[in-house]
């Protein structure tokens, strides 16, 4: 028998409540630009750090939170039906910045194998899930943790490179 989602989401919780002020290893890594995997292009990580603030912003409340959320308030659409819009959004995106695979990954790829283990966890868990109810209750950890590391990576980021790229508007000189 697979995990329970009750289970799974208590584990998010905790999750949650342990990275809220303390700064995840994923992203102290990330940080540090430390990536085991070798992901980079050329030598940098510049495109790594990118990557974790956007796709962890495209897993949570930018795109992947709205969607779901909505098909869970639209009547047309069951629970099964929810459950696996959110695997074709979420799976996919969770396991490129997460999974090994050897021998060209050593490591997991973006330094995200909890992020990839949880969703595996929600996944196994589905079968537990029978109402569209308990699986917003589910997903709503889920993105809560998602989002924490949305935040974490945003706060990381270095920004300051952005000041060698002045925005070009209607009014400014050239």
């Amino acid at each position: 028998m697979g995990k329970h989602w009750k289970d799974v989401k208590d584990a998010l919780e905790q999750e949650i409540d342990r990275i809220w002020w303390e700064e995840p290893e994923e992203v102290r890594m990330a940080r540090a630009l430390e990536f085991p995997s070798g992901a980079g292009t050329d030598g940098q990580a510049f495109g790594n750090l990118f990557f974790l603030v956007c796709d962890t912003q495209a897993l949570g409340w930018w795109t992947a939170e709205p969607a779901v959320k909505s098909a869970l308030k639209d009547p047309v659409f069951d629970v099964e039906q929810c459950k696996r819009m959110w695997k074709y959004i979420s799976v996919h995106m969770a396991k490129l910045m997460g999974d090994v695979d050897l021998p060209a990954c050593p490591a997991p790829w973006l330094n995200m194998p909890k992020l990839v283990a949880y969703c595996h966890d929600i996944v196994e868990a589905f079968d537990t899930v029978e109402t569209k109810s308990e699986l917003e209750d589910l997903l709503w950890s889920w993105f809560n943790y998602v989002n924490r590391l949305n935040k974490w990576f945003f706060l990381v980021f270095p920004w300051h490179h952005g000041d060698a790229y002045p925005a070009i508007g209607p009014k400014t000189p050239r």
